[in-house]
């Protein structure tokens, strides 16, 4: 390094070095050892606890590594299925988190009494799957906070979680119940990594089933099924725009829930945006939740208007913020798009177009000063394109089309300077070849 005297050479540091070689290769030695006793199990087929043991040892290594992920998920399902005493008599060693246990959890050691009902032995085999999967989100916790973006630890922990039961009514109700535990965790994680994708796709899949659960705990799911059995409940947040829930009265208490998780979500992805304009995955959030919540709180025109204002206004001082930041001006987009595809059936069309045509030339007004402030700004340009693009087919008037679409090319001709990687896709903008 520049401006680092460099340090003679001893045979004390030459030493070291080699004493530090050494301890490298033996654990690299130890390392492959343990993987090919792996990979020797799974050529066997061998699905019991040792096996188990052995992923976990691997995977405490190397995280990494999806082909043991994928194989322990296949040895768990053996050993859930498994009765107490095979698993005893082909157990050769206890399971690494074995001493890691509560001492009241039921012993696989007790299995050899003859008068031991059906029912006993369904509940300790429960307990016994429960003592599995609790081990496993252990190991998957430890292993995230090292390695936070790596998807196989994501999956196998989601994958964990849907092995417990279906709520029932009080589950949801219990904060200490496995979902809204993890949901707690995973807000740990996101105010580590505000951004971090997996996280929110782990935080959307929660949420879903913790909406899932206020349905099959009630007694909507059940007149739902017998009002059309063929149809395929829908996932959450897209639940709380079907017809049940917008206009069914008689599940006031499922939906008053239903609302309350969507505007908890939205409220949470908002105190993400305010922390920190650059977060995609709170901005996409509030694509998912907004329509659907708009929908079931049954919200007039003027309400919805008023919503998207608000939005729009949010947008505006992100994107005063950061010019740069693409997720805003995504946002932004989404908000144009909502605006002119409305349905507008039941309202006047006229007023429905001029309340467009408002709005476009405001924000392209807001677009304008901005780039002026920023000419670098290549998400300006091409949100000053795009608009006064849509913006013309909205005019009735022909030389407002005219104007409109000569601005539109005057845009993106600048662009092909500002953003000369792109300048083919500009050009067949310019041409009518492309589309925004």
């Amino acid at each position: 390094m520049h401006g680092v005297k460099r340090q003679p050479k001893t045979a004390a540091s030459a030493q070291a070095k080699a004493e530090r070689k050494t301890k490298e290769a033996a654990k690299l030695a130890s390392y492959l050892e343990i993987e090919r006793t792996f990979f020797t199990y799974k050529r066997q087929g061998k699905k019991d606890q040792e096996a188990l043991a052995q992923t976990t040892k691997l995977l405490t290594l190397n995280p990494e590594q999806y082909t043991v992920w994928n194989y322990r998920r296949e040895v768990l399902l053996n050993i859930f299925a498994s009765p107490l005493l095979v698993e005893q008599e082909t157990t050769s060693k206890p399971d690494v988190f074995a001493s890691l246990r509560d001492s009241t959890s039921s012993s696989p050691h007790n299995t050899h009494e003859d008068s031991k009902t059906p029912e006993k032995e369904v509940e300790e085999r429960g307990a016994r799957n429960r003592n599995l999967l609790q081990d496993d989100l252990s190991l998957t916790e430890h292993a995230l906070r090292a390695h936070p973006k790596v998807y196989w630890i994501w999956n196998h922990r989601m994958w964990c979680l849907t092995q417990y039961h279906i709520a029932t009514a009080s589950n949801y109700d219990d904060e200490n119940w496995i979902w809204h535990r993890e949901l707690k965790l995973v807000e740990k994680m996101l105010d580590l990594d505000p951004r971090n994708f997996h996280g929110w796709n782990c935080r959307r899949a929660i949420i879903e089933h913790l909406a899932l659960s206020i349905i099959l705990s009630s007694s909507f799911n059940n007149t739902s099924s017998t009002r059309n059995p063929s149809k395929t409940p829908l996932a959450f947040p897209a639940l709380l725009s079907s017809d049940e829930i917008v206009h069914e009265q008689l599940n006031a208490p499922v939906k008053a829930k239903l609302l309350s998780l969507a505007e908890t979500e939205l409220g949470y992805s908002l105190r993400k945006i305010e922390s920190n304009f650059s977060n995609f995955s709170a901005w996409h959030q509030r694509t998912q939740l907004l329509p659907h919540l708009w929908k079931a709180k049954r919200l007039s025109v003027v309400q919805v208007n008023e919503a998207v204002d608000w939005e729009l206004e949010l947008v505006k001082q992100a994107m005063y913020t950061d010019p740069s930041d693409q997720s805003v001006w995504f946002y932004h987009r989404w908000l144009i798009e909502r605006l002119l595809s409305n349905d507008s059936t039941t309202i006047d069309q006229l007023a429905t177009k001029h309340r467009r045509i408002n709005v476009l030339q405001q924000e392209i007004e807001v677009i304008q000063e901005l780039f002026e402030l920023e000419p670098d700004s290549k998400w300006c340009a091409i949100s000053l394109a795009h608009y006064h693009q849509l913006l013309a087919e909205l005019y009735d008037d022909a030389q407002q089309r005219t104007k409109s679409r000569k601005r539109s090319q005057e845009v993106l001709q600048k662009l092909i300077e500002l953003d000369p990687d792109r300048q083919a896709r500009y050009r067949d903008l310019l041409d009518g070849k492309a589309h925004f």
